[in-house]
């Protein structure tokens, strides 16, 4: 669906009024009208946001001690039960799944190699992804189940995210190619433009271009998420205007909504839109032979 900015910052500061991780049942109460994966695709962005600003924060040595001592503490007085990273984690108002890679590589520090050290120990990156993906590696019982919970709780970060949003790209792409399919219109995918030796390349290139609102369209970027005005922001400065200078206008379709007023570059060749538009024309290429011959005829 497509939102005014107005009503897309009344969300946000929902978001912001609730304060807690689990938000989209009383978003959805008070937004009735906006889709479930809209308000997750919404929050999931203000969320990597927030955390991209703070995490440097939670990351300093000191505070990964503190949160360290505090889960063993939380460990001791609850013995039986599992989520004493998950309750730090909420406390501090940090992604439970950044919050169990802080606390793993602290123990891993801590506990491999000299004792001695005093944490001067480097434990490669890949030993710790490698863990959080298959916490049954850690050899603590317990952290490897404060682990699981984290990573498998949290929707924006980590192993689980990673392979949710990655199913979620896959899945509006292959929606793409099926919705172009039934309105037979012949294309070429990024992965046979890349074979082409194309480097940077849009999702779909049409092989004749059509005609939508009255816009010529080569080119259709799909995106699982919504667009705001950050990330759309990104996405035309990385991505949208060097398809444009390579392959001429295209359109973006933001399968989970974006917001109204960034449709604005519409003239300059970058449509937006929320599904694979089904009122379009297709460009006949004889018309274009037409015209050049009729101007061949007047200059002659």
């Amino acid at each position: 669906m497509k939102m005014k900015l107005s009503y897309y910052q009344k969300i946000i500061e929902k978001y912001r009024e609730v304060k807690k991780r689990e938000c989209i049942e009383e978003l959805k109460a008070a937004f009735p009208d906006v889709p479930v994966t809209t308000l997750s695709s919404i929050v999931a962005q203000e969320v990597q946001r927030k955390t991209k600003k703070t995490y440097h924060y939670h990351a300093a040595p000191h505070n990964v001690s503190k949160y360290y001592k505090k889960y063993l503490n939380e460990l001791k007085s609850n013995t039986n039960q599992c989520g004493a990273l998950l309750k730090i984690a909420d406390e501090v108002d940090l992604s439970p799944a950044l919050m169990a890679r802080l606390i793993l590589e602290h123990h891993l520090k801590l506990n491999l190699g000299d004792k001695n050290s005093d944490e001067k120990e480097t434990v490669p990156k890949s030993m710790i992804s490698e863990m959080l993906k298959n916490p049954s590696l850690i050899q603590d019982k317990y952290l490897g189940a404060e682990i699981k919970l984290c990573t498998l709780i949290d929707n924006y970060y980590g192993p689980l995210s990673d392979v949710i949003r990655n199913v979620s790209g896959l899945e509006t792409e292959n929606k793409l190619k099926d919705d172009l399919t039934k309105l037979g219109i012949s294309f070429v995918d990024e992965k046979q433009l890349r074979e082409k030796g194309y480097d940077k390349t849009p999702d779909i290139k049409l092989d004749i271009p059509i005609v939508y609102d009255g816009h010529i369209i080569n080119w259709i970027e799909s995106k699982a998420s919504f667009g705001d005005e950050e990330r759309h922001k990104e996405y035309l400065r990385d991505q949208y205007w060097s398809y444009y200078n390579r392959f001429g206008p295209g359109l973006v379709i933001y399968w989970t909504g974006y917001i109204e007023e960034l449709n604005s570059f519409t003239e300059q060749g970058i449509m937006i839109s929320d599904s694979v538009p089904t009122e379009i024309s297709f460009m006949d290429p004889s018309v274009l032979m037409k015209k050049t011959y009729i101007d061949e005829d007047v200059n002659s």
